[in-house]
């Protein structure tokens, strides 16, 4: 029996001077549970406290708050922020650390939205929401408070306050009484926290802010709580029972608001249909990690210290783990000797196809699974159709909100609130002769008799970016005010109209919607409170049932962001993977991480790809593939080379030579396309010689109509490299055309403008298009059919006249023989 681990205290991250910056890298390694029986849960154990904060069950101090002057978010580009005189470092804090008793982690702003939170006017409010493992057990917590404000706020006194859970936490005072404070430090009692938390922030500036919900919002005057910002938290885990019915914890939470690391354990030189199993069990893993991203180590021999998967094979178990009993696919979940604290989900079948049954189960009906282990045999679900991906909105009806949120987020519960939306669209959509998407909008509003419905509004902001502003009473128009006087009716009756613009929607979408509220003249702003019936109601709509599936490929985008075209079908039953004959541990984490990825786009757990090796890759011509490996065990990378639109050798970078002239005139416009080739052969001379990944697309040699993504690379580590870039959201911007070039951590992309249009558009639409692709073709094209048709009026009119004329004569002449 392995001893028992010791607890250690752990100590909190301090905010650094600006000589001292924490070193920046740390990665979270997964340390789960303390195994145990399934008797009642044993108490957490005891961890000593960091320094400066309250062990839990003592009262909390004071908020100890600290203040340091940092800058502005950089490149903001405002003349009223106030000027900081000494910037701090950027510090790398930690995502997690810590033994198996004890675990600290931090939760960033930046991991929560993807840009800073704006508070404007002189009293404004707003707030994230972040979730927590049902399994943690907080011991101490504190926050981190980096924010930024406009001269306007310097020259007043204003305070910033923080509400956790609508508790208050602290507060930072602001302005000309205190000088210029950006950072602020405070702890609070862990007892605030629940798996669900909502983070508030709250800024009110004095003398203006008592009737500031009566005047309109000063844009002047704002605060912006930075990115930079965030929650500290030590935590305890609490151990569970061995029993599958907890699933997917303690491997995977649902609820963890840090990315997912689970290693898997395979046998030694897996075949194919091994390493499908365990893209199956990968691709469930990374639905539920969903955005916050997934990341699967792979090893043959020994088993990790910590939470891991399994695969056995034939009876072949890791040392120290005792046989599953029963015959046939079986999933078990049993202690890690290797870590007593932690777990080991074991994926067992005498040979792949009965561990593919296995996967497959739990893949599809792990909910069904209970008890210590249990057999695995369910049939997969029916092949699904195209474009019916649970997280991608339907285009064939309008959709409802209430089916992207639950009705609860969609209302607000104090004066100013930002109900939000995320959603995602299949990528290829088309809009053509639409300019979007619309979206039919209810406002519900209470009978609150202090607002002023004629000066309140609603922003609704598409991706961070504004795309309307509706009254919270619109002014109507002389016939819309009779048929109000002759038909009344009430204001949550009134539907507006809001289009989503087609170059805003992306493969995924955010709608925030922001209430700016205005009071009566004779309101009091301190007894304001906004009821929980205001707020989007659930029956409003976004209809993209006009859009048409329409893209050109290869598109390097539509795969980083959603794995399209392979997407196409959510269970990836047109996919094959092809991997080398002999795939290391690295190859099959590149494969493994794309899965996850996937699984995160679609909303469904792929079960039908395929996986191949490069022998017997004609097998699976009839499919789409992506080709896995290093150059020094994937042949095809190789044979297929000739392919790319980059050439790389150790001595030289070959770009391809595009389209000429004659062919940019004569090939139809990309919407999609980028504007410019890309800088990846020029990035691929200045790194000859060192270790690189690439991402190429192209059509298959095998088979016209099927297309191929390579992910290759010179060395293991770059390879996973790439494949975590693609499932992080702020890389994948990057990655476009035909060709991606990785290096160091830095890519660029490459086109050569080769393409082909894939689907369908009505005749209107493609009259459209191609009239906008071939400008001056067209334009002179026009002018040939005015020239013509002019002539021919010219010609006609000239003869009706002679006509005309003859008949008018006295004698017309006579014909004579």
């Amino acid at each position: 029996m392995p001893p028992a681990s010791v607890a250690t205290p752990v100590v909190p991250p301090t905010i650094p001077p600006a000589t001292s910056p924490v070193p920046a890298g740390a990665q979270r390694p997964q340390t789960p549970p303390v195994a145990a029986a399934p008797a009642p849960i044993a108490p957490a154990p005891t961890v000593a406290p960091p320094a400066g904060i309250p062990a839990a069950g003592m009262a909390p101090a004071a908020p100890s708050v600290t203040a340091t002057p940092v800058p502005p978010a950089a490149g903001s580009g405002r003349p009223d922020i106030l000027p900081i005189p000494t910037p701090l470092p950027t510090a790398g804090y930690p995502m997690f650390t810590g033994t198996g008793e004890g675990r600290s982690q931090l939760i960033r702003l930046r991991d929560i939205r993807s840009g800073a939170l704006h508070l404007e006017g002189a009293a404004a409010e707003s707030g994230v929401t972040f979730t927590t493992r049902q399994d943690d057990a907080f011991v101490a917590a504190r926050i981190s408070l980096v924010f930024s404000y406009s001269n306007a706020v310097a020259r007043d006194d204003g305070e910033l306050a923080v509400f956790l859970n609508n508790e208050p936490i602290g507060t930072v005072a602001l302005g000309k009484a205190r000088g210029p404070k950006a950072r602020a430090e405070f702890t609070f009692t862990p007892a605030l926290l629940s798996t669900d938390n909502r983070l508030q922030f709250r800024f009110t500036l004095k003398g203006q802010g008592a009737t500031a919900c009566k005047l309109e919002r000063d844009k002047s005057i704002w605060v912006n709580i930075e990115p930079a910002t965030f929650i500290f938290l030590s935590t305890t885990r609490l151990p569970l029972a061995d029993d599958l019915s907890f699933l997917p914890r303690p491997f995977a939470d649902p609820k963890d608001p840090l990315p997912l690391s689970l290693p898997f354990v395979l046998p030694a030189n897996p075949e194919p249909g091994v390493i499908q199993a365990a893209g199956m069990v990968a691709g469930y893993f990374g639905l539920i990690a969903g955005a916050k991203g997934a990341s699967f180590p792979v090893q043959y021999t020994g088993l990790p210290a910590g939470n891991a998967v399994v695969l056995v094979a034939g009876g072949n178990y890791p040392a120290g783990i005792a046989a599953i009993p029963g015959q046939g696919p079986r999933v078990a979940v049993v202690a890690n000797p290797s870590q007593v604290d932690s777990k080991l989900l074991l994926i067992v079948g005498e040979n792949a196809e009965e561990l593919q049954a296995a996967a497959g189960t739990l893949a599809t009906a792990g909910a069904r699974l209970t008890g210590g282990w249990s057999a695995a045999s369910e049939p997969l679900p029916p092949p699904r159709q195209a474009y019916d991906a649970p997280k991608w909105i339907p285009s064939n009806r309008p959709v409802r909100l209430g089916e992207l949120a639950d009705g609860g987020a969609l209302s607000g519960r104090r004066l100013i609130d930002s109900p939000q939306i995320s959603f995602r669209t299949a990528p290829d959509l088309f809009f053509g002769a639409l300019s979007g998407g619309t979206m039919y909008l209810h406002i519900r509003r209470a009978d609150d008799s202090w607002i002023d419905a004629g000066n309140s509004r609603v922003f609704v902001d598409l991706n961070r970016k504004v795309v309307g502003e509706i009254p919270l009473e619109p002014k109507l128009k002389v016939l819309s005010r009779l048929k109000e006087w002759l038909f009344p009716g009430k204001a949550d009756d009134r539907v507006s109209q809001v289009l989503l613009p087609g170059f805003q929607l992306a493969s995924q979408n955010h709608l925030d919607f922001m209430f700016e509220l205005r009071a009566k003249a004779d309101a009091d702003c301190e007894m304001l409170d906004w009821s929980d019936r205001t707020g989007i109601d659930p029956n409003s709509t976004i209809d993209l049932s006009r859009v048409a599936h329409f893209a050109a490929f290869p598109n390097l985008a539509l795969f980083a962001n959603a794995g399209f075209p392979f997407t196409r079908y959510a269970d990836l039953s047109s996919t094959a993977f092809v991997m080398p004959e002999t795939s290391a541990p690295e190859e099959v984490q590149a494969m493994l991480n794309l899965l996850g990825m996937m699984a995160d786009s679609t909303g469904v757990a792929p079960t039908r790809f395929k996986v191949a090796d490069a022998a017997r890759v004609d097998e699976v011509a009839d499919r789409d593939l992506i080709v896995i490996g290093l150059q020094s065990s994937q042949p095809l990378l190789k044979e297929w080379g000739a392919n790319n639109s980059v050439q790389i050798t150790s001595a030289s970078v070959t770009a391809g030579p595009g389209l000429t002239f004659l062919q940019r005139q004569l090939q139809p416009v990309d919407p999609r396309a980028p504007y410019y080739r890309g800088a990846a052969p020029e990035l691929a001379k200045a790194n000859l010689g060192k270790p690189y990944a690439y991402l190429t697309s192209f059509w298959s040699p095998l088979n016209a109509d099927r297309l191929v993504v390579m992910v290759g690379s010179t060395q293991p580590a770059n390879l996973v490299e790439m494949s975590n870039q693609l499932g992080d959201p702020e890389q994948v911007a990057n990655v476009q055309g035909d060709f991606y070039y990785l290096t160091g951590g830095k890519g660029e992309f490459y086109t050569s403008g080769i393409r082909k249009f894939v689907g369908g558009l009505p005749i209107w639409w493609r009259i459209q298009w191609l009239a906008g692709s071939f400008e001056l073709a067209a334009f002179i094209c026009v002018i040939c059919v005015i020239l013509i048709f002019a002539v021919t009026i010219e010609r006609f009119s000239a003869h009706r006249a002679n006509r005309i004329l003859v008949r008018g004569l006295p004698n017309p002449p006579t014909e004579t023989v």
